[in-house]
């Protein structure tokens, strides 16, 4: 039986960070943004997140199991779909790891691109 209590701690933290974040945030919606989809090429992942500039910044958790990215951007609602691209490195290739979006603690979903 596979223990959920480090999955649990990582979701935990991610929502302590996600009500730091609203906490200090401007009148924009600064905080834990959801990904939208994912490429991978090697050891960087591509993501993107509907946010439309704004500024977005990730943390990165690795296992061999699963990588968990969380972004923090200011969400800007606009009339135009707008989505900023993000990299991350890796610090080796996916390789079959699950991508998971650690705003919601699920699956991100992959993207062709």
């Amino acid at each position: 039986m596979t223990s959920t209590r480090p999955r649990l701690m990582r979701f935990a933290g991610g929502c302590l960070l996600a009500v730091l974040a609203t906490g200090c945030a401007d009148g924009e919606g600064r905080g834990p943004q959801r990904i939208e989809g994912w490429s991978v090429a090697d050891d960087e992942l591509n993501l993107w997140v509907d946010t439309c500039d704004g500024d977005p910044e990730t943390t990165l958790e690795e296992s061999d199991a699963e990588v968990v990215i969380t972004v923090i951007s200011t969400k800007r609602d606009t009339d135009d779909d707008c989505q900023d691209p993000v990299k991350v490195v890796l610090s080796q290739p996916l390789d079959g790891r699950r991508v998971v979006d650690g705003k919601t603690g699920e699956e991100a979903p992959p993207m062709e691109g």
